[in-house]
C-alpha cells in the first residue's frame, strides 16, 4: 500500500521502497510553553530534583518516565477456633508511595562523547544520604514533594553518548514526632 495515513498528529509516509517515514505535523493548537529538551520538544511532566546542599532544582535534561504506586498497611488478626473464613482487619493506614524514575541521558552535542556531567550529578544525588526534594506535576497530584532514594541503576546502554538510569524509593512526609504536653488534654 502506497500513500499517506494520518494517525493523530503524525503522518506516516508509506513508500514503495519497503519502509516508512514518520513526520510530525505542526499544529499551533498543540504547542506548549515551558521547558523543552535539547531537540526542542516540550516536556509534558518535567521532573526537577535537588538535595539540601543544592541551591536550585535540577531539571532532568530529557523528560523521564515517573511512576507512582501506593497501598495500605492493614493489621490482620486471626480468630482462634473461628468457624468463619478469613481474618479480622483491626486498623489500617496508608503506606508510603513508591516513586520510580526511569530516564536516559544523551549527549546531543557530540554523538561520540559520554554524558559524564549528567551521570556524575545524578550519582551524587542518588548517593546522598538524605531526603531528595522533587517537583513534577504527577507527584503534585499525590502531594509528594520529597522522597528517599533506596535503589538506583545505571545499566549498560548501547551508544557512546547515551546512558540509561533508574532510581526509586518511598515518598517522605514531614511528620511531627514531638508532642506538646501543654496541648494534650487529660
Amino acid at each position: 500500500m502506497i500513500g499517506n495515513s494520518k494517525i493523530g498528529k503524525v503522518v506516516i509516509n508509506l513508500s514503495d521502497r519497503g519502509f516508512t517515514d514518520v513526520d510530525n505535523i505542526s499544529d499551533p493548537s498543540t504547542q506548549r510553553s515551558g521547558p523543552a529538551n535539547a531537540n526542542g520538544i516540550p516536556y509534558v511532566m518535567p521532573l526537577r530534583i535537588k538535595t539540601s546542599k543544592d541551591s536550585d532544582f535540577w531539571l532532568l535534561p530529557i523528560e523521564p518516565l515517573v511512576s507512582v504506586s501506593g497501598g495500605n498497611v492493614v493489621a490482620r488478626r486471626n480468630v482462634a477456633k473461628s468457624t468463619g473464613r478469613g481474618t479480622i482487619k483491626e486498623r489500617w493506614t496508608q503506606d508510603d508511595y513508591e516513586v520510580t524514575v526511569e530516564g536516559v541521558f544523551i549527549n546531543t552535542g557530540d554523538e561520540n562523547t559520554y554524558p559524564d556531567d549528567d551521570v556524575q550529578r545524578l550519582r551524587r544525588i542518588c548517593e546522598a544520604k538524605e531526603v531528595i526534594e522533587v517537583e513534577c506535576d504527577l507527584l503534585k497530584m499525590f502531594n509528594i514533594t520529597r522522597m528517599v532514594i533506596e535503589k538506583f541503576d545505571f545499566p549498560f546502554t548501547k551508544g557512546d553518548n547515551v546512558q540509561k538510569y533508574t532510581f526509586s524509593g518511598p515518598s517522605d512526609d514531614i511528620s511531627e514526632l514531638l508532642i506538646d504536653e501543654n496541648a494534650v488534654q487529660h
